[in-house]
């Protein structure tokens, strides 16, 4: 199959009506609804591509601080500039802290979070972003040692850091936002299949938050799960791609702003998609099946309700 049948093939979608590759009103930081200001917001792998359109989104809305971690301290610092210059051009005011953390390190961690305590900054918002990839190749291939360290970053570091985020005193509501990836429904799929250690440690860490969400009532932590899209990066302009084949990161960045709303509160445990119309997921049809189906856009085993046919 050519590699833009490929592209449209994974990026296609009906769950609502109306499907988006750009930011529209609905999802929108200058809307009211969605105003983020008195609130602290902390985004993993903040620095580039997705982390980093999520991070304009909330300095939009007119976040307290906006927290990036990272790695790469140039990269880092890069992002800080940009947000900075972000903020100035629309007089929010947003404070920017780029700290560099490997996450799959708890001890990083524990010293970034010391940092939080004694700033007395708490955080209301956590989104998280950054994963672990890895190139084409079979888990066989890859081998134990190797899967094991992208589970320590894509399953066990958001555990780490959502625990950190949910044991902060205080009684206000808080929200975490993760961002997953369609690979995690689409396994039969051959080119889903090529990267089968990324999609295994990506879909145990948004199981992790589905049953977090169990346990926890929206109202005290609200968490959704969304697919960013397929974003354009470098890799694509290097094969010849124009942007027109692949969704907008704005668009991935305002979603995950709207994820952190109360307007989103329906979906608490769920995992969906930033191209999906958020009005159409409220009102529309599919509103009904999200209301009366509890297995409805949740990980379980297709087919089964415990021994008994779903």
């Amino acid at each position: 199959m050519p590699i833009v049948d490929t592209l449209n093939e994974v990026r296609a979608t009906n769950v609502t009506k109306t499907v988006h590759a750009a930011p529209y009103d609905a999802v929108s930081p200058t809307r009211a609804e969605l105003n983020q200001a008195g609130k602290n917001i902390l985004i993993t792998g903040g620095g580039t591509g997705v982390g980093l359109a999520i991070a304009k989104a909330f300095v939009q809305a007119s976040a307290s601080t906006v927290v990036i971690l990272g790695r790469r301290t140039d990269v880092l610092n890069t992002a800080r500039k940009t947000l900075e210059d972000e903020a100035k051009s629309c007089n929010t005011g947003t404070k920017i802290i780029a700290m560099p953390c490997d996450i799959s390190k708890s001890s990083e961690v524990d010293a970034f979070w010391h940092f939080f305590q004694k700033e007395e900054l708490a955080i209301d918002v956590y989104v998280a972003n950054a994963a672990a990839f890895q190139k084409a190749q079979p888990m066989m291939e890859l081998g134990t040692e190797r899967i094991w360290d992208m589970f320590e970053t894509n399953t066990k570091a958001p555990m780490y850091l959502a625990e950190k985020f949910i044991r902060q005193p205080g009684e206000r509501q808080k929200f975490i936002v993760n961002v997953t990836t369609g690979n995690i429904h689409g396994t039969k799929h051959p080119v889903v299949a090529t990267f089968p250690a990324y999609t295994l440690t990506k879909l145990a860490g948004t199981l992790y938050f589905q049953y977090l969400a169990q346990e926890l009532g929206h109202e005290n932590v609200q968490i959704l799960s969304f697919h960013p899209g397929l974003i354009f990066n470098s890799y694509w302009e290097q094969v010849g791609f124009g942007k027109e084949l692949f969704d907008d990161d704005r668009l991935a960045g305002q979603f995950a702003l709207w994820s952190a709303t109360k307007e989103a509160a329906f979906l608490h445990g769920r995992t969906v998609w930033s191209t999906w119309d958020v009005e159409d997921l409220a009102r529309g049809e599919i509103r009904k099946r999200i209301d009366g189906d509890f297995y409805f856009l949740r990980g379980t085993i297709a087919g089964l309700d415990l021994g008994m046919l779903a």
